[in-house]
């Protein structure tokens, strides 16, 4: 092939708009990889920069667009007469980048795919194809009462929701359910359960005043109004606890497996989903004590407790930002392997993983969960020792 006259050029905007060329074209060496790798990551403005201009919508209005340039001459012409003038951005960059997007957008596009090769080929092993059906999860939940009914959250009206006997519960906006036992009393307490599915997640705040966070696939159990001598909750999935202190009224969570996490106010995420061979408590701030059979360890800030079926372990210097980004919005992948990725993903985006080889590589990665799946995927293959392809609800995983 023909080498690009752009790969020498020193001004780091055309450098780099022959890195994110190449990217698209899947022609990019192994070195530049990691050189783009670094780029995207120096910024947020890169990222956004960078996942908008590899998006396959704009590039297929582009390349449509570039269509009508048919010769050099009418190239320059057009040029002199500003139609490559940069239109507003959803996002402000600084000069030099706004120069860089024109240059991916025209030197990238134009002259990488119409002057170096066919656009349409080598594209087999990026990020392909069918996602129109792995869409982000949101605020979604149900809330089963004591006597069997079912409420559907994600319906249900922002305002009083009734929950028997004239009680209420309020949903104040979106994604949120609050108890408040002052104003709704109830004689006698029932136990509710709050459920979000694969793709769901839910924020509750207890009538004791404690707040709790529902990740996907989440099941969280409590009563309606706390007895006098504890507060009890029991959890089936992942979630994050803020809890309110009373040294008079411990607070327990109990995890399927039996193990139980006791604290008096304290900030702490519970993993412990059916499916996973090990559940893990990460403690934030304040103190727990986790106890299995006839075992405890007590956990300090920036530790975590690791349950087994027959052993708890204790880890220190723990990554909480990795750990609990789901709860602000975030994937944030630290040195993460690409199984432990994928399982988020899988409960996110309601997909389900085929592997088709072994991907030993560690991953480095921060991206809204909100965002379409094919720009996380897209952004984990900039490393070059993953691909993906996907089909209906079916993600593969190729080295």
């Amino acid at each position: 092939m023909k080498q690009n006259p752009y790969s020498d050029m020193d001004q780091p905007a055309y450098r780099i708009a022959y890195l994110i060329a190449a990217f698209i074209r899947n022609t990019i060496t192994e070195k530049e990889h990691d050189e783009l790798d670094d780029w995207v990551n120096e910024s947020d403005d890169n990222m956004r920069l960078f996942e908008e201009l590899t998006d396959e919508q704009n590039l297929e209005a582009n390349l449509a667009w570039m269509d009508k340039v048919q010769t050099e001459q009418s190239y320059k012409a057009l040029q002199e007469k500003g139609a490559f003038d940069i239109p507003r951005k959803r996002f402000q960059l600084s000069p030099v980048w706004m120069v860089a997007a024109s240059v991916i957008l025209i030197v990238g596009v134009f002259i990488i795919y119409r002057f170096a090769g066919n656009s349409s080929t080598n594209n087999n092993n990026i990020a392909v194809s069918d996602t129109t059906q792995l869409k982000p999860g949101g605020n979604r939940a149900t809330l089963t009462l004591s006597d069997g009914s079912v409420i559907d959250l994600t319906t249900a009206n922002n305002g009083l929701i009734e929950i028997g006997k004239g009680s209420h519960v309020n949903k104040p906006a979106a994604g949120e359910l609050v108890y408040d036992a002052g104003v709704s009393p109830i004689e006698t307490p029932s136990i509710h359960t709050l459920s979000t599915p694969v793709g769901g997640q839910y924020h509750v705040t207890l009538p004791d005043g404690t707040k709790v966070w529902l990740n996907a696939a989440t099941k969280l159990m409590y009563p309606s109004r706390f007895a006098s001598n504890e507060r009890k909750v029991e959890i089936d999935g992942e979630a994050y606890f803020e809890v309110v202190k009373n040294d008079k009224q411990p607070f327990r969570v109990v995890l399927q497996d039996g193990s139980t996490v006791t604290v008096l106010g304290t900030h702490f995420n519970v993993m412990s989903y059916t499916n996973e061979t090990e559940k893990e408590i990460t403690l934030l701030e304040g103190k727990v004590a986790v106890e299995k059979n006839n075992s405890v360890e007590n956990l300090e800030p920036g530790t975590q407790a690791i349950v087994k079926t027959d052993a708890i372990t204790k880890r220190t210097g723990i990554d909480t930002e990795e750990i609990t980004a789901w709860k602000n919005g975030l994937f944030v992948f630290h040195d993460a392997t690409i199984e432990s990725i994928m399982k988020q993903v899988e409960r996110w985006y309601d997909a389900k993983v085929v592997y088709k080889g072994d991907v030993k590589q560690l991953f480095n990665a921060s991206i809204l969960r909100s965002e379409p799946l094919s720009k996380l995927l897209r952004l984990l293959e900039l490393n070059g020792y993953v691909h993906f392809k996907t089909e209906n609800k079916t993600i593969y995983v190729l080295p």
